[in-house]
């Protein structure tokens, strides 16, 4: 059922504040507030108020009383409510207040030439500024990897070299294995058996896995009694 409400003319002394305000305003901006109340001689947004009390507004009401302001319009809610609808309504007039495109905001506020309408504004420079970030809390931590070439090379010592020299060239600081040509059939078809019989589609988890069996094995052996 919608809220019965009407605008009334009330003095904002007669008015009670809310004890507990969770919205709060720096003094800079409640001076801010009261000058351009000052200057208008009226409130331009309405208070909202049931049975005397301020559920929304309670800031206004207070700067146009330092304002010198005699009465004040108000929405008046004469529905009933109970003592949850009127938290509600108060929280939801703080909370639900939307959020600015600050380029249109800015774009606005450069729009405006004279200085005291800017002040009027609430809105500074300094407002616009983009502050300083630490990029370092922004960055990403890089993830540990080492880079590890198993080559196969030719055994004859000429094209062993040469092969050599050009993985020497583009290895840099990675690791290179190597081994002879004639092996890489044989290492080949073990990484192929270890995935299908194992059901590994990675083919490193695959040569970890061949590496942990192999240890396995060399500690199995150590075991071994000597004959």
């Amino acid at each position: 059922m919608p809220l019965d409400t009407e605008i009334i003319a009330v003095e904002p002394k007669s008015l009670r504040l809310l004890e507990k305000n969770a919205h709060y305003m720096e003094p800079a901006e409640f001076e801010r507030l009261v000058e351009n109340i000052r200057k208008d001689g009226v409130l331009t947004s309405t208070p909202v108020v049931y049975q005397g009390t301020v559920l929304s507004g309670n800031h206004r009401v207070q700067a146009s009383i330092t304002a010198g302001l005699e009465v004040i319009q108000v929405i008046n809610i004469r529905s009933e409510l109970t003592e949850d609808q009127q938290k509600a309504i108060q929280l939801s007039h703080n909370a639900i207040n939307g959020k600015d495109d600050n380029n249109l905001l800015q774009e606005l506020f450069d729009s405006i030439d004279s200085l005291d309408m800017k002040l009027y504004s609430g809105l500074t420079d300094d407002d616009f500024k983009i502050t300083d970030i630490d990029v370092q809390t922004l960055s990403f931590v890089q993830p540990s990897w080492e880079d590890m070439v198993i080559a196969f090379l030719p055994e004859e010592k000429a094209l062993f070299i040469e092969a050599l020299e050009k993985i020497g060239k583009k290895a840099k600081d990675r690791l290179i294995v190597a081994g002879r040509i004639s092996d890489f059939d044989q290492v080949f078809n073990a990484v192929i058996n270890a995935k299908s019989k194992l059901n590994i589609i990675n083919t490193a988890e695959a040569l970890k896995t061949m590496a942990e069996l192999a240890l396995q094995k060399l500690e199995e052996t150590e075991d071994e009694p000597e004959a």
